[in-house]
């Protein structure tokens, strides 16, 4: 099974990773608490690790799909000005794609063939067309398929109907490329903002809450009305405070990242991952 193929199966994938992400907290949690086992950050900031690391297969599936289906995206435009010259050849609108079946499109000849297959079982080409909607699900290949299913129903003059369809498929396709372009500087800005984040956060822990616990410290319970806001907290204490803020940025940030880039949340996982590691990285290197 492909990794791409857990898309269509996305409410067990995640119901799976879901439970497994807090059995993997649970067990962290008991761990650490009940046998006292050692943790290189504290035990909440380990339960969070761990959830978020039993994201990194959904995240992979997601991407995998999201690849594939942009490289299918990308190719449907040159496939339908192809079924359009067959079709103005003199070929009938289903014989023209089990043509297109024998062209190179990357990916979406693999589809084709399951389209020339379930033709020659006696499948209607309505019936086919609805079948290549459901495995792509994209809106480009939503448009594309339903648009082709109806010429063929209707009749007509397919040759003109496939020729406008092509027209509007290569714009769809160009205003969705232009979106992505332009909101891809946004991604940018949520890795400045973690990365801004992170280092105020150095620079506080390491000189500014540094110096105020030192402080504290050498003026002793002389100074304990100066110090009044600081009572009940420690260096540490911070230290996971800073770091867990920055995990809850990397997730909410890593989730808007995919929704601006691929236009689904669940893309957004690898920028999770990413930005999780990013804060793991400067706490362990950075903070003292």
């Amino acid at each position: 099974m492909k990794l791409r193929e857990f898309h269509y199966r996305r409410p067990l994938m995640y119901g799976i990773t879901a439970a497994c992400a807090a059995l993997a907290a649970g067990l962290l949690v008991v761990a650490n608490v009940v046998f006292g086992v050692p943790m290189p950050f504290p035990v909440t900031t380990m339960a969070i690790l761990a959830a978020i690391g039993c994201y990194i297969f959904p995240g992979l599936a997601e991407r995998s799909y999201n690849r594939w289906r942009t490289k299918i995206d990308d190719n449907i435009p040159n496939m339908i000005a192809d079924v359009a010259g067959s079709v103005r050849s003199g070929f009938n609108i289903t014989r023209a794609m089990e043509l297109a079946a024998d062209t190179d499109y990357g990916p979406l000849t693999e589809q084709l063939k399951i389209d020339k297959v379930q033709l020659s079982w006696g499948l209607t080409f309505e019936q086919v067309m609805q079948g290549q909607v459901k495995r792509v699900d994209s809106q480009l290949a939503k448009r594309t398929f339903t648009s082709m299913a109806q010429a063929s129903k209707s009749g007509g003059n397919i040759q003109d109907v496939l020729d406008a369809i092509q027209r509007h498929t290569t714009e769809l396709h160009q205003i969705e490329m232009e979106t992505k372009n332009a909101l891809r500087p946004y991604i940018s800005t949520i890795y400045i903002a973690v990365g801004i984040f992170l280092a105020i956060s150095v620079v506080l822990i390491d000189s500014f809450f540094t110096q105020i616990f030192a402080s504290q410290a050498k003026v002793g319970a002389g100074g304990g009305a100066i110090f009044a806001g600081l009572s009940g907290l420690n260096l540490a204490a911070l230290k996971e405070a800073f770091l867990q803020m920055g995990l809850m940025e990397s997730v909410f940030g890593g989730l808007g990242a995919g929704k601006l880039g691929e236009a689904s949340f669940a893309a957004g996982f690898k920028h999770v991952i990413a930005l999780a590691v990013l804060n793991i990285v400067v706490f362990t290197i950075f903070v003292k």
